[in-house]
């Protein structure tokens, strides 16, 4: 954050961060701003940090300012943590020398290098989730000074926002739980349908996302393509066992039904605020790139690029898993059909990493399987 110079910009600086926090931010980003912020409030204070608890039950640096070193090599003991269990803060007496005491071996010599040194007098208070204290927020400043109550007044404010942030990334955790084991109920509900197609899903996920990952797509886009593909065929709910099980060639009013299946399963999803983000992969993963394909003929660019990423991964596992109607195809037969729908059903761009990328995750599924 780039601060003006004066008293009267500093805190509009610091009042326009704090009307513009976003759950989306990551939870160091979030702390190391509300550190800046709070600095900027509080006078003679020149350092900072956060602590949160780890899975480990260690607390580990998540937001710095101030410091020289890379706090993140930190892991503190639980039972060698300082932090107020109150919700008020309380002023510490040169804290280092606390640090001297309790901590020892390169976490020691991470700090002493980082320059906790200096800290002469630390305003320091709890984060608090659901009644659990889980973090630390700490305010340094490297000349001898009393804060006021004033001072202490803001840091516990700043506290307690870091503390709602902290609840809403927990809550914010959970539903993604429930999202995950939603997903994954609709998936074996779908595979327990068809015989055929257990695993399909899962498959078309793994390849999907080591694709996109050569491709160079953004965590936020694989985590998309991830789900889309877990949930791609979940259409397939509302078609007749005995169409979906057919074990010979489907006639034009049964295919007709199957070309069906994602049209309905967006219309499965759209309620889901949440499955927002995968709604295209859902509608568009049979779109071919000559505009050949369903429900919408998109062709070209019109389709979107996680689309055609599990539209590739999704044919490929096709051609290569058996089915009710037929044996899969081998591995080599599967490169020469992708190479020869280079420019018709698939995107030539996707269609030259996916020759390179495919085998391998291919031999890594099947070896597995072969091998347990």
């Amino acid at each position: 954050m780039e601060f003006k110079e004066t008293a009267s910009g500093l805190l509009n600086e610091a009042l326009d961060f704090l009307s513009d926090l976003r759950l989306r931010m990551s939870v160091e980003g979030f702390m190391k701003k509300l550190l800046q912020a709070a600095l900027v409030l509080v006078p003679g204070f020149d350092m900072g940090s956060v602590i949160m608890e780890d899975k480990d039950g260690s607390y580990r640096y998540v937001a710095w300012t101030g410091f020289k070193e890379d706090l993140s090599q930190v892991k503190i003991p639980p039972d060698r943590v300082l932090i107020p269990k109150g919700r008020n803060p309380v002023v510490i007496e040169r804290i280092y020398e606390w640090d001297n005491e309790f901590l020892s071996g390169e976490e020691l010599k991470v700090l002493k290098s980082a320059g906790t040194n200096r800290i002469r007098k630390t305003i320091a208070v709890g984060i608090n989730v659901e009644g659990r204290i889980v973090g630390g927020f700490f305010l340094d400043s490297s000349l001898d000074i009393e804060p006021t109550e004033g001072d202490l007044k803001i840091v516990k404010v700043f506290a307690r926002i870091a503390s709602i942030f902290a609840t809403m990334k927990l809550y914010q955790e959970r539903e993604r739980g429930y999202q995950r084991e939603i997903i994954l109920a609709m998936v074996k509900a779908m595979e327990a349908r068809d015989p055929y197609t257990v695993g399909h899903s899962e498959r078309v996920a793994k390849y999907a996302v080591t694709l996109a990952k050569e491709i160079g797509f953004s965590e936020k886009d694989i985590d998309r393509i991830f789900w889309g593909s877990m949930v791609h065929d979940i259409g397939k709910l509302a078609v007749p066992e005995h169409i979906l099980l057919k074990p010979s060639r489907l006639s034009p009013s049964e295919f007709e039904i199957i070309r069906r299946h994602p049209v309905v399963g967006e219309e499965m999803i759209k309620e889901y605020p949440w499955l927002e983000g995968i709604r295209s992969i859902v509608r568009n993963h049979h779109e071919r790139w000559d505009g050949k394909g369903y429900p919408d003929k998109l062709k070209g660019d019109q389709i979107p690029p996680e689309v055609r990423v599990v539209s590739m991964a999704d044919a490929f596992d096709a051609m290569t898993s058996d089915r009710a109607y037929r044996k899969g195809i081998s591995l080599p037969e599967a490169l020469r059909e992708i190479k020869k729908q280079e420019g018709k059903q698939f995107d030539p761009d996707v269609v030259k990493e996916a020759l390179n990328v495919l085998p391998e995750v291919y031999k890594e599924i099947y070896i597995f399987q072969i091998s347990s």
